[in-house]
Parts: structure tokens; C-alpha cells; sequence
């Protein structure tokens, strides 16, 4: 389970009723507030890495206009010199600028969209933290009254069984995914789709030299 995951989980737990499991109640809560503290720790550090990761990719992003910029300049050289065949190699490296650059594009939104979520987790958790460590006496009560009544030795936390369920899932979900992908991906059908992909590519070219010709007046 990923930080984002194990912030979720800590947020929605119920602490009445993982009390209910602690054989000393002193102890076992103060090692939960410094768990809860910790994770909000690798919280801050994740949030400040993914907003580096998220700089980085803008940048590249506006590094890219630069380059296909460069790039198209570069075939409209070639047409004007009466060069096809460099017109279309310079047309071709454009192309893969932009493909670049929408795929670098969809990667800072999604961080975008991550930074927010965890932010959010983290001011979230922060909030429970305060609240938990401001009832820590009477929970300690809680649970000591309950272990007086009911004693209950073998049960475990309901953190841990949280976590071995999330756990069961994200693997479940990780093989499903795989085996999605794997489906149909015969030797023959990926060359068939390379085959497909190189003969878009190179009318793709065309019809851009054919454009760059018509917009130059050549």
C-alpha cells in the first residue's frame, strides 16, 4: 500500500475500536500516535519530492516548445532548399517532440493531481493526530475499562487487519491489470501493431510536408 493509502486508512480507522484490542492501553497508544506521526512525517517528505517532480516536468514541458519549435523551423529550411528527405527526417523529430510533450503533459497532471490528494491526507491526518493525543487520558480509561470487562487477548488491530485486506487488494488488482495486459499480446500481433504504428508515422510525415509546402507557397 502506497503512503497515500496507509494516510487513508490511518484517517478512516476507528480508534474506539482499536482500543478495544490493547493489552496496555498506555503503551500501545502512545506507539499509535507515534505511528500516526510518523506516517505524517513521510507524508511532508512525499509532498516535497512529487512538487520537485511536478517543477520538473513543467519545465520540460516548456523546454519542448522550444525544441519543436526548433524543429519546424528546421523542415521549412529544408523545403525552401528543395530538400524532401530532410524536410521529412526534420518533420519526423517534431513529431516525436510532441508526442513527448503530451505524454510529459498527462504525467504533470496526474502529479498535480496526486500533490493535491496527499496534501489533503496530510492536513487531514494532522487534524486527527491533535484530536487523538488531546483524548489520549480518557481513551486510556476507555481501554482499560474494557480490557476489565472483557478482556481481549488475541485480538489483533484493526490497523493490522486494515492493512493486510488493502494489501490483499493491491495485489489483486496489480495481477488483474497484468493479466489484462498480457491478453491477446502474441509475438505476431505486437509486430503486426509495430507495422501499424511505423506506417502511421510515415503518413503522418507526409501529410505535414504536404502542409508545410502549402503554408510556405511551395
Amino acid at each position: 500500500m502506497g503512503i497515500l493509502g496507509r494516510l487513508s486508512t490511518l484517517i478512516k480507522s476507528n480508534v474506539n475500536d482499536a482500543i478495544d484490542g490493547m493489552q496496555d492501553p498506555a503503551k500501545e497508544l502512545d506507539q499509535m500516535v507515534r505511528d500516526m506521526e510518523d506516517s505524517a512525517r513521510q507524508a511532508r517528505t512525499e509532498v516535497a519530492t512529487c512538487m520537485g517532480e511536478e517543477k520538473r516536468l513543467q519545465k520540460r514541458v516548456e523546454a519542448l516548445d522550444g525544441e519543436i519549435a526548433t524543429w519546424t523551423q528546421r523542415a521549412e529550411t529544408a523545403v525552401r532548399a528543395g530538400d524532401d528527405d530532410l524536410a521529412k527526417e526534420a518533420l519526423r523529430r517534431r513529431g516525436e517532440k510532441e508526442a513527448e510533450q503530451a505524454e510529459t503533459k498527462k504525467s504533470l497532471q496526474g502529479q498535480g493531481v496526486y500533490v493535491d490528494q496527499l496534501t489533503t491526507a496530510l492536513k487531514a491526518l494532522e487534524a486527527r493526530v491533535k484530536d487523538v493525543k488531546l483524548r489520549q487520558g480518557t481513551l486510556r480509561e476507555k481501554a482499560r475499562a474494557a480490557k476489565g470487562v472483557s478482556p481481549l487477548s488475541g485480538k489483533t488491530s484493526a490497523f493490522d487487519d486494515f492493512e493486510r485486506m488493502s494489501s490483499k487488494i493491491d495485489s489483486v488488482e496489480a495481477e488483474a491489470g497484468l493479466a489484462d495486459e498480457l491478453e491477446g499480446r502474441s509475438a505476431a500481433s505486437v509486430a503486426a501493431e509495430r507495422k501499424l504504428k511505423e506506417l502511421e508515422a510515415g503518413s503522418s510525415v507526409d501529410d505535414a510536408l504536404a502542409a508545410l509546402k502549402k503554408k510556405l507557397g511551395g
